[in-house]
């Protein structure tokens, strides 16, 4: 009976001790899996940060094209186009829209990534766009940045350079 105990004994351990490799390995690879979805998070983030930014891009040269067909045709009497306040700090925004005989209508704030270079209170989209005919006195939406992260800039270090072809 002693000998079979022992030799139960001798099973439990080698099993106990394989068990502890195998937690181990698995512990291992759950760090480097936590590790790879901060790095694509982070990833994300800065891709999110870029389509915003070249989307306010285009929607103003978008606005500048539109305006330009218009002027062309004329516009008729006591519509004002609306100028562009992308990128523009709120007060000043409120200011460009008076002066081009409208006014800032809604202001909604926008919570999450900055493009870089805009600051908590600029405008980061308008509604109607840039361009945009509107009778006089007519609101202008403003969506406002508020506190959110910043997207830190693209260098060598970044840890999209991981995923590059760059060595």
């Amino acid at each position: 009976m002693d000998v079979q105990l022992e030799k139960r004994l001798v099973e439990l351990r080698a099993e106990y001790e394989s068990g502890q490799k195998i937690l181990k390995d698995i512990e291992l690879k759950l760090e480097e899996l936590e590790n790879r979805k901060k790095i694509l998070g982070e990833t994300l983030l800065r891709i999110s940060g870029a389509i915003d930014l070249l989307e306010e891009m285009l929607g103003e040269s978008e606005g500048l094209q539109e305006s330009e067909i218009k002027a062309d045709h004329g516009a008729p009497k006591g519509n004002m186009e609306v100028p562009n306040v992308i990128r523009q700090p709120l007060e000043k925004a409120r200011i460009i829209l008076e002066e081009a005989g409208l006014s800032a209508g809604e202001v909604v704030e926008q919570k999450g990534v900055l493009p870089v270079g805009v600051m908590v209170g600029d405008v980061l989209r308008q509604e109607p766009k840039p361009g945009t005919k509107l009778p006089a006195k007519s609101a202008v939406k403003l969506v406002v940045a508020s506190k959110g992260k910043s997207l830190p800039p693209l260098d060598k270090r970044s840890v999209c350079d991981s995923f590059s072809d760059r060595g």
